[in-house]
């Protein structure tokens, strides 16, 4: 267990950037936001990127909400995206270089429009104008519209970060997001960041539940400047 501590900067803040269909209070986000309050005595923001609905949410919708939110802020990031959050990460990194500290990835999803096509009936989505996906939130299915797929398909699916330091951390066992993707990510990236970049491959599947697991993230987040 990483050891206790206390920031006393009030510059530098902390966000948890929660994964598609789940929601701030995910089990993974509940857990870190408890450490950081009780152990390093900080505030660990929960911010919702399922605006403005579950059906009409976007990622652009996604980014552009978490970019007015450090603007406005006036303060310097740290954030941990998880999954889909990783990915609405490296996103505003891009737009709002200076305002990010580092990125902490959990099993980012870099490479989304393969990932879907690989395992989502696209043309169905398309024809329908809707899909039902898990709404871990609700703990039920629910519907979300084809434009999110539109939207998507208007990033690019490798976002290369060049201004910060990153750090991955993917189970080698995910069979939503494999840790290939990770892989392949590190390579766009390590001659293009100067800064200090690792992946760090863990003996988990994609929701990185393990006390061990939860352990190495406390770690890397403590060993932050």
């Amino acid at each position: 267990m990483a050891s206790k501590k206390s920031f006393v900067s009030t510059a530098l803040r902390y966000a948890y950037l929660h994964g598609f269909t789940s929601s701030p209070f995910s089990a993974k986000g509940v857990q870190l936001s408890q450490w950081f309050r009780n152990d390093l005595n900080i505030t660990l923001d929960l911010p919702d990127l399922v605006i403005p609905s579950f059906r009409k949410q976007c990622l652009s919708n996604m980014v552009d909400h978490i970019e007015k939110k450090i603007i406005k802020s006036n303060s310097t990031w740290i954030f941990i995206g998880s999954s889909f959050g990783g990915l609405v990460s490296t996103l505003v990194t891009q737009r709002q270089p200076k305002l990010i500290h580092s990125l902490v990835l959990l099993a980012p999803a870099l490479n989304p429009l393969e990932l879907w096509t690989s395992k989502i009936n696209v043309e169905q989505w398309k024809k329908d104008g809707f899909m039902n996906f898990f709404n871990q939130n609700t703990q039920r299915d629910e519907s979300i519209d084809y434009e999110f797929l539109l939207d998507l398909q208007t990033y690019s699916s490798y976002p290369v970060v060049t201004t910060c330091p990153i750090t991955i951390i993917h189970g080698i066992h995910d069979d939503v997001v494999p840790i290939q993707t990770s892989r392949e990510y590190m390579k766009k990236i390590r001659l293009l960041n100067k800064h200090s970049i690792s992946l760090i491959e863990v003996d988990d599947d994609h929701y990185l539940r393990k006390d061990e697991t939860l352990n190495t993230i406390k770690k890397v987040i403590c060993d932050f400047p």
